[in-house]
């Protein structure tokens, strides 16, 4: 990366800079070094364009899977020109940076404790360090008042990370290289560059991950693991941890698991007639969590907010699903292509995967939050 001190994970203790190029050098190093011939541009995708996601990962804490799923999504509104992201590429890269946080402490926020610093930028040699970065932020990231350090789990120089590619994923107000959120949103930010990119392409996906670092072997390395994640088959789990008041909302809808569906049922104070109906369990969650009193009928739901692609879907957005014809239906997205809703008759609050029944029916999907 331009200006970026990168770092991979030594065992699970030490961190060594894989490559650091000087700033003045990236254009051109990247276009001989990187090296695709233009009918490679034009090849089609050979990886899935928006991969599912898997329940479980070895080697990936939940809070972690959940950042780069969550990542994946958030980025395609943030940069719209940019097709093809996935929760693997994110993971590749932080597979490399820092094994994702492994031995570090992750907290629901997506907070990771101890922070996690590379070396010392003063171009001592240590850790195959050259080039010196002089403090740019005061320590204020790194707590290094004299040198900048790469920083958090995707390894971002503070003069990075203080730029347009801090990103705030979590949605508490904080952009924080050490949140894996944060961190996971930034990194997707950097590879979708500002241009039109199609990451399910190998020869883009190659020349974004390159300008992340800028060395060959850190491309193939890179590259490796997400053709590993890519292979893994999508689950139907919750979702993960889902943040701020996205969180919330579907943490007031998963604690009424279990409740039955009454047509009708259902208020911002909880359940009503011993129930909930689907618009009723979305009115009672919103407004627990987040403070929103929402329109009562799904009909009604589909107009308030904004609408979202489904591409886009984030955990806290609701799905308004046309499957009588009258846009009778909607449910919580919560990550993992699946949804919380109260069903039908004879059945209780459930969270469901979206794929087979739910597919087959006309979505407006509604970003509230």
């Amino acid at each position: 990366m331009n200006g970026k001190g990168k770092v991979v994970l030594a065992g699970s203790v030490l961190l060594t800079p894989v490559a650091l190029v000087l700033g003045l050098l990236v254009l051109f190093v990247a276009a001989v070094a990187n090296g695709a011939a233009d009918h490679e541009e034009e090849e089609a995708a050979v990886v899935p364009a928006s991969a599912g996601t898997p329940g479980k990962v070895a080697g990936i804490g939940p809070v972690m899977l959940s950042a780069y799923t969550r990542a994946a999504t958030q980025v395609t509104t943030l940069r719209p020109k940019c097709k093809g992201m996935r929760w693997s590429v994110i993971a590749g890269i932080g597979k490399i940076e820092s094994n994702h946080a492994s031995g570090h402490t992750i907290a629901d926020n997506g907070n990771i404790t101890p922070r996690i610093l590379g070396v010392r930028l003063n171009g001592s040699g240590i850790g195959g360090n050259r080039t010196s970065f002089t403090d740019t932020d005061r320590g204020r990231l790194d707590g290094d008042t004299a040198y900048d350090r790469a920083v958090g789990p995707m390894q971002f120089l503070p003069s990075t990370w203080n730029g347009p590619t801090g990103q705030d994923g979590n949605d508490d107000g904080v952009k924080n290289p050490h949140n894996a959120f944060d961190a996971a949103l930034g990194t997707a930010v950097y590879l979708c560059g500002t241009g039109t990119t199609d990451l399910s392409k190998t020869a883009q996906l190659r020349k974004a991950i390159y300008r992340y670092n800028h060395s060959n072997t850190y491309v193939d390395d890179v590259t490796s693991h997400i053709t590993e994640y890519d292979a893994l088959p999508a689950g139907t789990g919750s979702g993960g941890a889902a943040t701020g008041r996205a969180g919330a909302v579907v943490n007031a809808a998963r604690s009424e698991l279990g409740t039955p569906y009454v047509w009708g049922g259902g208020s911002t104070t909880g359940p009503t007639k011993g129930g909930y109906d689907c618009s009723g369990l979305m009115l009672y969650a919103f407004h627990k969590g987040a403070g929103i009193t929402l329109p009562r009928t799904s009909q009604q739901m589909r107009h308030t907010g904004t609408h979202v692609d489904q591409s886009g879907m984030q955990p806290g957005d609701l799905i308004v699903i046309n499957n009588d014809g009258n846009w009778g239906h909607v449910g919580l997205y919560v990550g993992n292509n699946t949804m919380i809703h109260a069903p039908r008759p004879g059945k209780t609050v459930e969270t469901t995967p979206l794929a087979g029944y739910w597919e087959k029916h006309d979505w407006d999907v509604r970003r509230v939050l």
